[in-house]
């Protein structure tokens, strides 16, 4: 099957949409393709064969490799015990062998790049510029827009670790959050002088002189250490300087400032202002927190936080219209509804119900994204809060209420796949569909405009159309489903496993971890038929 599209964004009437490592552009007006950016190592990755080995030297289409790990999360391979026979044995088998000269020896491999997935995407207010990320790389583009859909590549900054959300603010600049749990502030054009980071201010001790000497030390690497102590003292002032050129050396080589830290990895990121207009960074965690914490340069003094999740919180947004109320989501049964200025809880209100009719065999719900949505009547601007739960094929919806801030009338938009992720226009929505293999015509498409309006208070289909990317299309990769699942549905993945003692192992079948999740996967390709 193709690859899907995993990342959506709307700047007016044209609709930037992410497939694998490409960014498309699309007319809404008139419903037609505009434009492709591609990510440079897409042509290599093709070229190579598009095949991914990971550090253990197994092909990633091995069944038993279920997720996608860093290369920084890697355990070292271990040691093989060999017995002296069969030291022996090789030693006895083994010739001398004849050093080869510089010429004569084999070339390195070219490495093979990660397959380049575009996981975020963001434009400024005006729209002038586009702000993409790169999972493979850990790097944040910056484009120029023109007004009609075509991107021009400005820079490419590679941030510390994997970015996990990003804002663009009217200054101008870009709040990155990663997925180690810091959040930067770059600016949105790259300067062209050369960066020169602050030198860290640094206690160094006095050099003294050591106690030993030529005449108590006798081995060679002592002797050295000693000579290296004694040059030192005889000349602190390099050892100084060298000591702050590896300060200044680390981080990247662009402006950057650290705002603020998680002892977790970030799954959202907004920026909310209160009555007074003051604005602040709202941060989720793995962990179970929503943080509130003032804007720069305070950003390291915590306002608040909003506690009551018991998983983790998978994303977060503000409602329209009401700047200081919160809705969340993520491996809890509900959905949560906050004052996030004060911390204090408004409702809760049960998402693993509708789920249910959905999929009648779900035991618990992943809420990958959450969406604000205002919807424009001939008499009011009412609130709804439009959800995505990962693997489930529909929409969930509700409506906020403004005297109570309270969700009610919960609604159910079935789909013909399961969605990735959704952009959101007047009184429209644009889905982007990961589609059933054998599914044909119009609901193979994998991206659809929702045009909406209301049936008893409840957001409902009026009229579906597929978006025409015909052209795109025929340029797209083929990708297994279980490469498709490793790089697009991560969210479950963050539900802490449950440790349990032997003789509390589940009897007769209950709890069967990632089976049961794939009995849930099979329920929802049966809905989606």
């Amino acid at each position: 099957m193709k690859i899907p599209y995993n990342c959506l964004h709307v700047q007016g009437s044209t609709l930037f949409a992410a497939r694998g490592g490409k960014i498309h552009s699309f007319s809404l007006t008139h419903n037609s393709y505009i434009a492709t950016w591609k990510h440079p190592d897409l042509d290599t990755f093709i070229a190579a064969g598009g095949l991914q080995i990971d550090h253990a030297g197994k092909d990633c289409d091995d069944p038993d490799d279920s997720v996608m790990v860093d290369e920084a999360e890697q355990p070292p391979s271990k040691r093989q015990k060999v017995t002296e026979d069969a030291q022996d044995d090789k030693d006895d088998s083994t010739k001398p062998k004849r050093n080869r000269g510089k010429d004569e020896r084999k070339p390195k491999p070219n490495p093979v790049p990660d397959r380049p997935v575009i996981i975020q995407l963001a434009t400024t207010p005006s729209g002038s510029h586009v702000v993409a990320v790169s999972g493979n790389d850990k790097a944040v583009w910056v484009f120029s827009h023109d007004g009609s859909g075509h991107l021009t590549e400005l820079s490419k900054r590679i941030m510390p670790k994997r970015p996990s959300a990003i804002q663009v603010t009217l200054e101008l600049e870009i709040i990155v959050a990663d997925k180690f749990g810091d959040v930067y502030c770059i600016p949105l054009l790259k300067s062209t002088a050369p960066y020169t980071p602050p030198a860290r201010p640094s206690v160094s001790k006095p050099f003294t002189k050591p106690a030993a000497s030529v005449l108590t030390v006798h081995s060679k690497g002592n002797r050295a250490a000693l000579a290296a102590q004694q040059r030192e003292m005889e000349n602190p002032t390099n050892a100084t300087s060298a000591a702050a050129g590896s300060q200044r050396a680390e981080g990247p080589d662009f402006e950057h400032t650290l705002l603020l830290g998680h002892v977790s990895m970030l799954t959202s990121l907004l920026i909310g202002r209160d009555r007074q207009n003051r604005k602040y960074i709202l941060t989720s965690d793995r962990d179970e927190h929503i943080r509130v914490s003032r804007y720069m340069p305070q950003s390291h003094v915590i306002h608040g936080y909003c506690l009551g999740h018991a998983e983790f919180v998978g994303d977060m947004a503000i409602a329209d219209s009401r700047e200081e109320t919160l809705v969340s989501g993520g491996g809890d049964d509900e959905l949560f509804v906050w004052n996030w200025v004060t911390g204090e809880l408004l409702c809760k209100t049960n998402i693993l119900k509708s789920v249910k009719e959905v999929v009648p065999e779900a035991t618990k719900v992943a809420v990958s994204r959450v969406f604000s949505n205002s919807y424009v009547s001939e008499t009011d601007i009412e609130t709804h809060i439009i959800v995505i739960c990962e693997g489930v094929p529909a929409l969930f919806t509700w409506q906020l209420l403004k005297d109570t801030n309270t969700l009610t009338k919960p609604g159910i938009i079935q789909l013909p796949g399961k969605p990735l992720d959704l952009a959101i226009t007047t009184n429209r929505v644009v889905v982007a569909l990961h589609v059933a293999e054998d599914a044909s015509g119009e609901a193979a498409r994998a991206l659809h405009i929702i045009d909406l309006e209301l049936e008893d208070g409840r957001l409902a289909v009026e009229e579906i159309e597929p978006v025409q990317d015909d052209e795109p299309e025929k340029e797209e990769l083929e990708m297994s489903y279980k490469d498709i699942r490793s790089l697009f549905y991560t969210v479950e993945h963050l539900r802490k496993q449950q440790a349990s003692a032997p003789e509390d192992a589940p009897e007769d079948g209950e709890g069967k971890g990632d089976g049961e999740r794939q009995q849930v996967d099979e329920a929802a390709a049966a809905a989606e038929e």
